[in-house]
């Protein structure tokens, strides 16, 4: 549901992609068609492979989609070539080629516009729907408001933390403890010297792993948090 709101026509298009490939096979049956046909079953099989796994996962998440959208792309590109060569065939037994090239025309224009408006559309509906997080920081940024040193509450939600980074260098993001007990984000190293050219981002934070075991250095207690933002404080 959320690949056909974020993709709209262009998702519809990519599961579709097979069939036409099919189709187009079975309409040549030269050897080159049946070589290209596997060729390009190499090309939008991870797709279909990608969506079938995450579709047979019990727990779902929009973010599980996010490498495949690539694939997702080519795989609508392939549709639309396919369609659009059919579309443009001139073959006289073929009943889209008795249609006017002007309507023909008119008619994908119409189409595509309408799929560039949607994806337009959805674009501006993130921006305006899901924007807290990158404005509820913003009263920090007041003066007098957030010094130095002081701490935002995220409690025990994890998630949040990467847009900490809007919060400015007065204060830091951190969890106080709660029933979640898995390995919470860690801050990036803040270190100038001593570490290369590239210091800071590529040093791991003290307390990570990779089995998600907990790390109590994540924590602070609910006296070290920041008690003059209340609104901004996760219960």
């Amino acid at each position: 549901m959320n690949l056909l709101i974020n993709f709209n026509i262009w998702f519809v298009l990519a599961l579709a992609t097979f069939p036409l490939i099919a189709m187009q096979h079975l309409g040549n049956k030269q050897a080159i068609s049946r070589l290209s046909f596997f060729r390009t079953l190499v090309f939008v099989a991870p797709f279909y492979m990608w969506l079938g796994i995450f579709t047979l996962q019990p727990h779902k998440e929009e973010r599980f989609m996010y490498p495949a959208y690539p694939a997702l792309a080519l795989n609508a590109a392939i549709s639309a070539h396919i369609l659009l060569t059919w579309i443009g065939s001139k073959d006289p037994r073929s009943l889209v080629s008795r249609i006017p090239g002007p309507i023909k025309f008119y008619i994908l224009t119409l189409i595509a516009i309408l799929a560039i408006e949607a994806g337009i559309l959805r674009s501006v509906g993130l921006a305006t729907g899901y924007t807290a997080p990158l404005s509820v920081y913003s009263p920090l940024r007041e003066p007098g408001v957030a010094h130095s040193g002081d701490n935002v509450c995220l409690s025990k939600e994890w998630y949040r933390f990467p847009s900490s980074y809007h919060l400015g260098h007065a204060t830091r993001a951190k969890f106080v403890k709660s029933e979640f007990s898995g390995l919470l984000p860690g801050e990036f190293s803040e270190a100038s010297t001593g570490f290369g050219l590239y210091p800071g981002a590529w040093l791991i934070p003290p307390g990570m792993n990779d089995e998600n075991q907990e790390d109590m250095g994540k924590y602070v207690s609910c006296s070290q948090v920041v008690a003059s933002l209340p609104q901004l404080t996760t219960t």
